[in-house]
């Protein structure tokens, strides 16, 4: 099975998932990552690097927030001041990835009191805007079957996109430490090397790793690649980790030919 822009159903899964790089995605597929948070883009931080390896053109659109910062990290820091913190993380571990800086957007959504992403109908446009700009063929993104409120929030955001967008494109769930139940379609092995080299690109959001030593007693590099090492052990690879994905695609053209 090869993977294309005109068959992402083929992708989904009712029995053994695909590894992604056993299904050589051309390198004209367009890649974006749509993130409620920063650090959402190095949750999948190898799966991002095949791909630009790969050629592919890749776009990063991550929500501007606050949240997730504690006060004592830095005391007297204002929420905007602690949102530019998190957007200072973000652009420098996009720069050690190797994205060019052009291709990462800060979007400037409406978002409640602690500062997380809403789904207010303005977010929606914004969610379209940039969808319509970009025209991509792969959308990564959280799952929405997720304790985190702004995980839902973006997915109901895409989901909607997709359905009326004329252009189809395929939304790649992310599994992560914070969601509920998913269908595994595709996954993306790694070995150490791979491991130690994310675990380095987690760590540049200093504010959840310092987070997460004091609350959990180790550090967010650990607790998403602890994630890595289950999705393996689940579906028995050979390899130590893993990234998962579960595929959504609707393609309104198709479903009127089929029904008209």
């Amino acid at each position: 099975m090869k993977m294309t822009s005109r068959d992402f159903n083929s992708l989904i899964s009712f029995g053994k998932p695909n590894a992604i790089p056993e299904l050589s995605p051309p390198n004209t597929l367009r890649i974006m990552m749509l993130a409620p948070h920063p650090d959402d883009f190095d949750a999948i931080g190898v799966t991002m690097k095949f791909f630009l390896h790969n050629g592919n053109p890749i776009v990063v659109g991550v929500a501007r927030t606050g949240s997730g910062v504690e006060d004592a990290y830095r005391p007297g820091l204002t929420l905007a001041g602690k949102a530019d913190l998190r957007d200072q993380e973000q652009r420098r571990s996009l720069q050690f990835f190797g994205l060019p800086g052009g291709d990462f957007t800060s979007l400037c959504f409406t978002n409640d009191e602690g500062d997380q992403l809403t789904d207010p109908p303005e977010n929606l446009t914004l969610v379209e805007e940039f969808v319509s700009e970009n025209a991509p063929d792969i959308v990564f993104l959280p799952h929405g079957n997720d304790t985190n409120s702004a995980h839902k929030a973006m997915y109901s955001q895409l989901k909607q996109v997709s359905q009326r967008s004329e252009y189809p494109f395929a939304m790649f769930l992310i599994r992560d430490p914070k969601t509920i139940n998913m269908r595994t379609d595709l996954y993306m092995p790694f070995d150490q090397q791979d491991a130690d080299w994310k675990a380095q690109l987690l760590r540049f959001h200093d504010t959840q790793h310092q987070r997460n030593l004091r609350t959990r007693n180790y550090g967010f590099d650990d607790r998403v690649l602890n994630v890595n090492r289950e999705i393996a052990r689940d579906l028995s690879l050979t390899h130590e980790y893993a990234e998962a994905y579960e595929v959504e695609y609707f393609d309104k053209q198709e479903i009127s030919r089929r029904t008209g």
